[in-house]
């Protein structure tokens, strides 16, 4: 546990700890709080959360967190660029 005046502020856990990481619903909420500050990729939460990437995106979708980040006009570059990609790519 990391202090601040006597005040708890973090706690450090060593990702090998089974005991703790194991416990229901604890890989979940480390991966969807890392996700929704942006310190983990989509694919990497989903794999830390042990849910999958579509599963994952339901999960933090029912929480309120968005998928996606940016303007609409961002996302739909984004999409534009993706499919012409998978077009060149086949």
């Amino acid at each position: 546990m990391v202090l601040n005046r006597h005040q708890p502020e973090a706690l450090l856990i060593h990702l090998s700890d089974d005991a703790l990481l194991g416990e229901p619903g604890v890989r979940q909420a480390i991966a969807t709080a890392l996700f929704q500050e942006r310190s983990l990729s989509l694919g990497l939460a989903a794999k830390f959360s042990g849910l999958g990437v579509a599963g994952f995106i339901q999960h933090v979708s029912r929480l309120g967190i968005p998928v996606v980040s940016g303007s609409a006009d961002t996302v739909k570059a984004d999409a534009d660029f993706a499919e012409a990609w998978r077009k060149e790519s086949s």
